[in-house]
């Protein structure tokens, strides 16, 4: 009799346990994929036309699209993204865009069409919108007309040989909803509609939240849902990565310490090349900066091999041009150079009228990976009688002091669309004034640099871009530093970061997690 009642238990149990094994999906299958991202940078808002702040871009290039964008992993390689199609005339003046089909708002916003790209060229063009993007793109862009639906025809003023990487989403031009630019007026900065694979939810000082765009027309992304959290200190937040808080850390800093908490965690480190460099802007309105012998001094007395061995670990490469490299029209060949150099330092200061030195204030954003780059040449400075006021302060306040025209010496890391026309036209063209990033309002090159982006044959407009670098160099507006190469930091259960990304940020449509069995 107790035999039988253990066999009827027997029973009972494994019917229970094959009956959750057919009715209960796995785990793995039911659990929401979320990636939480670390960030130490805060969001003054989402509003592609008004923002340079790399961060937000990261997020931008999410939720929005462009006419085209850069294939994944390629560094210069177009392909199409809202445009289908594309084609130009005879003599270039005029581009041709057929847009995908039937590829819709997010939130019920409707179907995209040539009036929105009409809408948000126009928009980025209008004074009353302050676009940071106005020079640039009104450099070029004569007028937007629609021809039908799916099809919009931009003329320009001139040849533009580098038009197409206009049309690169998040920046210069996103193409963002006309209906939800006028419902929300102001409050679009908070509530972004676009086209892309992930779709805006939230936004709060914290945290950024998207959605995957299940609608996405090349396919819902492998991952749910993404959350930017912001976490200022770094210490704290690779902690958050270690300890499986966040997922990724999307700038990492460089300093050993911190690579080598990440190598004795259970996390990954991908270095990527965004095609990033550092500088330092001048503007000439603050004296002494205006006297061309203490914009020398000041690179003569920046150790650059000593930073990169000691304070980047070996993540940058001297750069000696203001066009980076890698950049179509790059060069370095010919070019005037300011090595370390102390004593012709302290040389070119006596020779300005100051034998004993002067004061300077740099204005640098408070991002720890930018303070001890920031902190190591400020020491140096001081070697040879240059004494810093080290202004710092959040990204956007930083950015804000920059635009406006206000800075004196400022850190500038950049990363731009791959040729030459792109950091020429944002920091030594008219174009790019205030409310651009032209902080020393440099115009001496206007009519070369207008040359070259309408000159078709490349290798006319290379030596003009070499020109135009020697002249740079030799009036030096601004300081090249370095080509950072940017860590990024992320757990074992991910994959699918790109080696080189000429954006901002993380495309996250190719983001998914390692299946386990």
């Amino acid at each position: 009799m107790k035999k039988r009642r253990y066999g009827i238990l027997l029973l009972v149990c494994m019917a229970i346990l094959f009956g959750s094994m057919v009715m209960a999906p796995k785990w793995t299958a039911a659990k929401e994929k979320v990636v939480v991202m670390g960030d130490y940078s805060a969001f003054p808002g989402l509003d592609p036309a008004l923002s340079h702040q790399g961060t937000v871009g990261a997020v931008l290039r999410n939720i929005f699209q462009g006419l085209v964008r850069y294939k994944f992993n390629s560094s210069m390689d177009l392909e199409g993204d809202l445009a289908e199609s594309w084609s130009s005339s005879n003599d270039g003046l005029v581009y041709t865009f057929k847009l995908r089909d039937n590829i819709q708002w997010h939130k019920g916003f409707g179907k995209v069409t040539a009036q929105d790209v009409k809408f948000s060229f126009d928009r980025i063009l209008d004074p009353q919108t302050r676009s940071v993007f106005i020079g640039e793109v009104g450099a070029t862009v004569k007028n937007v007309r629609v021809v039908d639906d799916r099809t919009v025809e931009i003329s320009l003023k001139h040849r533009d040989a580098t038009f197409l990487h206009k049309c690169v989403r998040p920046r210069p031009v996103a193409i963002v909803s006309r209906k939800a630019v006028e419902k929300y007026g102001k409050d679009f900065n908070r509530n972004p509609i676009g086209s892309g694979p992930f779709v805006f939810e939230s936004i709060s000082r914290e945290q950024v939240v998207l959605t995957a765009n299940k609608d996405y027309y090349e396919g819902p992304p492998k991952i749910d849902k993404v959350i930017w959290k912001i976490i200022p200190d770094m210490d704290t937040l690779v902690m958050a990565l270690l300890t499986g808080d966040v997922d990724m850390i999307w700038i990492f800093p460089r300093e050993k310490t911190f690579l080598d908490r990440i190598k004795a965690g259970n996390c990954k480190l991908q270095v990527i090349n965004r095609g990033a460099w550092l500088q330092l802007l001048i503007n000439p309105k603050i004296e002494p900066l205006g006297d061309i012998r203490v914009r020398r001094a000041l690179a003569h007395a920046i150790n650059r091999d000593e930073i990169i061995t000691y304070v980047l670990s070996g993540m940058a490469e001297k750069l000696n041009s203001l066009v980076p490299k890698g950049y179509f029209g790059h060069t370095e060949i010919g070019l005037q150079r300011y090595e370390y150099d102390p004593q012709k330092a302290k040389e070119l200061l006596a020779q300005a009228g100051y034998p004993k030195g002067l004061e300077i204030t740099f204005n640098s954003w408070n991002s720890p990976t930018a303070i001890p780059t920031v902190t190591a040449i400020v020491g140096q400075l001081d070697k040879v009688g240059i004494r810093v006021n080290l202004d710092t302060a959040d990204n956007p306040a930083y950015m804000k002091k920059v635009t406006g025209g206000t800075a004196a010496v400022a850190p500038y890391l950049a990363s731009r669309s791959p040729d030459a026309d792109f950091p020429l036209m944002n920091f030594f063209h008219t174009a790019g004034f205030s409310p651009g990033t032209n902080l020393m309002r440099y115009n001496k090159c206007d009519m070369d640099i207008d040359k070259a982006r309408g000159e078709l044959d490349k290798n006319k407009r290379i030596q003009t871009y070499h020109e135009i670098q020697k002249k740079l160099m030799e009036d030096l507006p601004a300081i090249p530093l370095f080509m950072m190469h940017y860590p990024t930091a992320y757990r074992s259960h991910l994959t699918g970061l790109p080696e080189r990304d000429p954006g901002w940020g993380i495309d996250f449509y190719h983001i998914r997690f390692i299946e386990t069995k």
